[in-house]
């Protein structure tokens, strides 16, 4: 039988947001897209469509963050 991936730990657990994690959150929706896209779930055109609105998301995060940063306001 072969091994399957398993849990062993967590550490440092906390809660992920948008806020404190973009980044991630943007590289754990693409690996998702791209599963998607090898399970034949999405096509290529629907799996590059769906990443440039997820990079669109994540560049207009990061502008907004900017933004408030740079007017002395707590990022959103």
């Amino acid at each position: 039988m072969a091994e399957q991936a398993r849990l062993v730990g967590i550490e440092h657990d906390r809660k992920i947001t948008k806020e404190t994690d973009s980044r991630f959150l943007f590289e754990y929706q693409r690996a998702l897209l791209l599963s998607l896209k090898d399970s034949g779930a999405l096509n290529e055109v629907q799996y590059r469509y769906a990443e440039e609105k997820l990079k669109n998301q994540l560049r207009a995060h990061i502008r907004a963050q900017a933004s408030a940063a740079e007017r002395g306001e707590k990022p959103c």
